[in-house]
């Protein structure tokens, strides 16, 4: 992982009652927002106090989907800590008044790990227990995305697709739904693309399972799979 920043030395600050001033650091997901990290912090000590706040995030009116929790961790001084790290990872921050950062769930867990493997922190075990109709919006939304098509991303036949890993790999849309026609002439699927140009590009990968495709080719330096949240978000905004 890239090191944005260095990490602080751990800090055992009290409150003024002598009690040590110490709480959790936080990594939540949503994935109606793939693309970014929330890193935030809450109060307590155990799972059942990161579940408190997942359910805090995902209960507001204009979240009809669910956080998850990835990963935390329990730390002294831990609001001091997470000015640190945002200020750190400002020129990653989506919006200066939110706690969103445009990083990989990967790089945001490696980054809090660096506190636990100093010995700074513990880490605390991640126990989402999704409700109900959030295990609903999670199955749709899963769904939708084994449904995209070029039809409802308002992609006319004929469409150049750029293979995102390798940007001169590149196939046209043959019909509306998920049909593609290879740079040879070759007509096949979207997903059958995505695994072909993987294993051209890189052939010790090995791929043998179908990739979806929608996260794999872009259009106009957005993925499909993007352009397919944007419309989604759009909706529900309106």
């Amino acid at each position: 992982m890239q090191c944005f920043f260095n990490l602080p030395a751990p800090s055992f600050a009290r409150t003024r009652d002598g009690k040590m001033n110490r709480g959790i650091i936080y990594v939540m997901w949503n994935e109606l927002f793939p693309e970014l990290v929330k890193i935030g912090t809450t109060s307590g000590s155990t799972s059942k106090d990161v579940e408190k706040r997942r359910k805090e995030l995902s209960c507001g009116e204009n979240m009809p989907q669910p956080f998850e929790a990835k990963f935390a961790i329990c730390v002294n001084n831990y609001q001091k800590i997470e000015s640190i790290i945002h200020k750190g990872l400002a020129k990653l921050r989506h919006n200066p008044h939110r706690e969103f950062f445009k990083l990989s769930v990967d790089e945001a867990i490696n980054l809090l790990s660096g506190y636990v493997i100093s010995g700074g922190a513990v880490e605390i075990p991640i126990k989402n227990s999704f409700l109900p109709e959030e295990k609903k919006a999670i199955q749709k939304m899963r769904k939708r995305s084994s449904t995209i098509t070029f039809k409802s991303l308002g992609l006319p036949v004929g469409t150049t697709l750029v293979f995102a890993a390798a940007p001169h790999l590149k196939v046209k849309t043959g019909n509306d739904s998920r049909h593609v026609i290879l740079p040879d002439g070759k007509p096949t699927t979207l997903s059958i693309a995505a695994r072909l140009f993987r294993n051209q590009t890189d052939p010790k990968n090995g791929v043998k399972g179908l990739p979806d495709g929608a996260k794999d080719f872009m259009y106009k330096d957005k993925t499909l799979w993007e352009l397919s949240l944007e419309n989604q978000r759009a909706n529900i905004k309106a």
